[in-house]
């Protein structure tokens, strides 16, 4: 008998426990059940998608854009939504630009090709030059001003197809893209073409942010497709002087003010303890921006929803924060990181969606080992779902400036295969997002969140 006692007096204690982990599982799965019975969401980025293309910050798309997020929260049950006004950069590229090359006869092969972001114009009647072809960065230096000067300087690098998780290949190469037409203009180019940073053979250019520095004159920088890469550097194979004209009317504009939006739920218990959720508004001036990064913003706001849908009441206040102007200065990050919404308030807890909206495989987490520790114990309530990645590894760019405040981060991981397909191009658009994908990332998101806002970081 007194064993008996002992055993039923032992599985009181762990009664708690157990009874937390089946609570925490169900809720879960609430969470997964209302996601994928809906289409909210994905009704909401195809809006999106369609009355905002091109929605750089600083445009007049951006705004739209700013505007429909506002309206679909007013819409909700937050308690309080706020416009934080940033001022951005207004760089618009106006009309299409033109590349090409001849082959002969007078016939030209057309390029398809779209200015980098922030580039400065060709002359009215364009650029026509040689091209010399390097493949990275050093070789620069190693051609000298000698063979450089006058010519465009076509940087056509392959991006690693060897890594399976893709983003590292982006990381590899971005640099040429940002600053290559600096560099090269230290050696008197007079333009480059970046190909694309892309891991598709496809015949969409993919644009994406350049940067001027300390430079001696600042020319312009254009991404090509891959396949026209491809062709481009044949033709030079074949003729080392082939010459091309590029012809690219962008400009910059003065400064305008635009917002961050904001949607609050008031915490019960810790009121000024914030949890953000977010993703960027804004968009590429040549693209619908489905993946890069509408989907992130609806995903962030589905998580909302779904915490309304379940009547979930949080301890700690959640923003959900529409990002702007993550893709050319991320002055918007910055202006919420710098600028409390209310006296008081301790960034708790950060978690981004911005690496396109395919299938989620699990977290990143960038923070104390304790946490990270903390966050993995949880794996056990993701793999049913097909979450399993539980790392410390970095997190998001606009939730990077709420380090420094002491605020634990996260983000969403994806599976990458496709995601380069469409990152910066034409091709992202909101009929490259599947429903089902989109809405288990947004459940995934909704539950880390709810893990966190009732058992904490550490």
């Amino acid at each position: 008998m007194r064993n008996i006692l002992v055993i039923i007096f032992v599985l009181g204690l762990f009664q708690p426990v157990f009874s937390q982990d089946n609570k925490d599982s169900l809720f879960v799965r609430n969470l997964f059940d209302e996601a994928l019975d809906s289409y909210i969401a994905y009704n909401q980025l195809i809006q999106l998608c369609t009355i905002a293309p091109g929605r750089l910050a600083g445009t007049d798309e951006c705004a739209v854009a700013q505007d429909f997020m506002y309206k679909e929260m007013k819409a909700m049950s937050f308690d309080t939504i706020y416009k934080q006004p940033v001022w951005v950069r207004k760089w618009l590229q106006n009309g299409e630009e033109t590349a090409y090359f001849d082959i002969g006869d007078g016939e030209k092969q057309y390029l398809a090709v779209d200015a980098l972001g922030g580039s400065v114009a060709t002359p009215e009647d364009g650029i026509e030059a040689e091209i010399i072809v390097v493949k990275t960065m050093d070789e620069l230096q190693t051609l000298g001003r000698e063979k450089i000067e006058g010519k465009i300087v076509f940087f056509d690098f392959d991006m690693n197809q060897h890594n399976i998780y893709t983003f590292p290949s982006y990381g590899e190469n971005a640099g040429m893209r940002v600053y290559g037409a600096e560099e090269a203009s230290k050696y008197g180019a007079v333009a480059v073409l970046v190909r694309s940073l892309t891991l598709a053979q496809d015949t969409f250019p993919h644009t994406g942010i350049m940067r001027y520095k300390t430079g001696p004159k600042k020319i312009p920088g254009i991404g090509i497709s891959a396949i026209h890469s491809d062709m481009l550097a044949e033709a030079y194979a074949e003729n080392p002087h082939v010459k091309v004209f590029l012809h690219c009317a962008c400009k910059e504009y003065p400064e305008v003010k635009q917002y961050n939006i904001i949607g609050e739920i008031k915490g019960s218990k810790y009121p000024n303890r914030i949890i953000t959720i977010g993703g960027h508004i804004d968009a590429w001036y040549n693209t619908q921006g489905a993946h890069d990064d509408g989907g992130g913003c609806i995903q962030s706001l589905e998580v909302a929803r779904l915490f309304f849908a379940l009547k979930y009441k949080p301890e700690n206040t959640i923003r959900i924060v529409m990002f702007l102007d993550e893709e050319m200065a991320q002055r918007g990050a910055r202006a919420y990181a710098d600028n409390p919404v209310r006296e008081g308030e301790q960034h708790y807890f950060a978690l981004e969606s911005d690496r396109g909206v395919t299938y989620p495989t699990g977290f990143s987490f960038d923070g104390p080992d304790a946490f990270v520790k903390k966050m993995q114990s949880w794996t056990s309530l993701f793999e049913p779902y097909g979450l399993h990645r539980f790392e410390k590894s970095g997190s998001g760019v606009d939730i990077s400036f709420l380090k420094v405040k002491g605020c634990a981060l996260a983000a969403l991981v994806t599976e990458s295969q496709r995601y380069f397909d469409y990152h910066h191009s034409a091709n992202d658009t909101w009929q490259q997002v599947n429903r089902r994908e989109m809405q288990m990332g947004a459940a995934a998101m909704a539950a880390l969140v709810y893990l966190v806002d009732k058992n904490g970081l550490y």
